[in-house]
């Protein structure tokens, strides 16, 4: 008898956990499966109304490539408030694109990736559709390419030590090496840390190249074998006579309101106000960091968009912010911004793009204010 009530009690408890697990609650998963969360990428809050797909065509990814960035056990279920960590601006539409005659089509352009180094190669991530590119060869070899969808659900880097001066591959690339023994083996272990930055990828006819963060550019043929090229570096050059100006290149959130738009610079932490009378206020992240989140309760009209993170602070804590922005017409917007100031005596000047390319450019003198120019000076 005593035997049988323990097999019930382990059968209902078997059937809650399940029913847990079902509701993303509790991870049942073994640990060499369970997930790694994305934790360098930059977090998004979600609103009401958002879905998994509309904030993955927001930031220029997947679903997939969410749901496996932020451990998803039910995809199908976020909430108002949730914390999501999304990929960076992913493509940057290069001023001048790269012309290959006689086709005129243009085929430079730029975009975001993480490469990480080898004992015998590189594996390479792009942040657009998650695609996992594995560089075999020191300096020429060959190149095989792993989509999204054959590595998201598998576990995160099941090889859980590395040996002494050597590196353990993590995230997508990890999962890769991890789960793929011929990659480990034509590649070794990882001998630096991954690395992100914007490659410059140009079209060829026989293939495609694109620059290494050292500089150095890899050309593949279309036989995806590849090779790479060393560059010469530029002898230093003289400087200036007068101030150079600065330029910072950083990532950055865009929000435009009925009565303006605002700016969060990563590498400051600022939030500029711009408004559609021409003046504008920067908020130091000392005046707003620590007051409580967007404190503003009152139902929020349809067509516009409660701000939330930075923005929400300053919006809901700054009365004068809120009467001359008034409501959001868009759900704040994460991208990479180049911000280019010149400054003299009692002088400053800076100017950047939006996400649509309008150049912005403010200044502050006797008076700060700002407006749209065709060409930064």
């Amino acid at each position: 008898m005593k035997t049988h009530r323990i097999a019930r009690l382990m059968l209902v408890l078997t059937i809650i956990l399940a029913g847990l697990a079902a509701l993303g609650v509790v991870d049942t998963r073994p640990a060499a499966a369970q997930c790694l969360v994305r934790t360098d990428w930059p977090i998004y809050t979600v609103v009401r109304g958002d879905s998994l797909s509309r904030i993955a065509r927001t930031y220029g990814t997947t679903t997939t490539i969410l749901i496996s960035a932020n451990c998803l056990t039910n995809p199908n279920r976020i909430f108002p408030g949730q914390q999501l960590r999304v990929p960076p601006a992913p493509v940057i539409i290069t001023p001048t694109p790269i012309i290959i005659p006689p086709t005129g089509i243009p085929s430079g352009y730029n975009i975001r990736v993480s490469v990480q180094s080898f004992e015998r190669g590189f594996m390479l991530w792009r942040s657009d559709n998650g695609e996992v590119s594995v560089y075999s060869g020191l300096t020429s070899g060959t190149t095989s390419s792993f989509p999204s969808s054959s590595y998201t659900l598998l576990p995160d880097n099941p090889i859980t030590a590395a040996p002494a001066g050597f590196i353990r591959p993590i995230f997508a690339l990890g999962k890769v090496w991890g789960n793929y023994p011929d990659v480990r083996t034509a590649l070794g272990w990882a001998t630096a840390n991954e690395v992100g930055y914007i490659t410059t990828v140009t079209r060829l006819v026989s293939g495609f190249s694109f620059t290494l963060p050292d500089g150095n550019v890899v050309q593949v043929d279309r036989l995806r074998n590849w090779t790479r090229t060393f560059t010469v570096p530029p002898p230093t050059a003289i400087p200036p006579t007068a101030p150079a100006p600065i330029v910072t290149t950083t990532f950055a959130a865009y929000q435009p309101y009925e009565g303006g738009f605002m700016i969060w610079e990563a590498n400051t932490q600022n939030v500029v106000t711009f408004y559609n009378n021409n003046s504008y206020t920067v908020y130091p992240v000392s005046t707003y960091g620590s007051l409580p989140d967007n404190p503003v309760l009152d139902a929020t009209p349809i067509g516009r968009v409660r701000p939330v993170n930075a923005f929400g602070r300053v919006w809901g804590n700054f009365p004068a912010v809120r009467a001359a922005m008034g409501w959001g017409l868009a759900a704040e917007q994460g991208y990479t911004a180049t911000f280019r100031t010149t400054s003299g005596a009692g002088w400053a000047s800076t100017c950047f793009a939006l996400p649509d390319g309008r150049l912005v450019q403010y200044t502050s003198a006797f008076a700060t204010n700002w407006t749209f120019v065709g060409v930064c000076s």
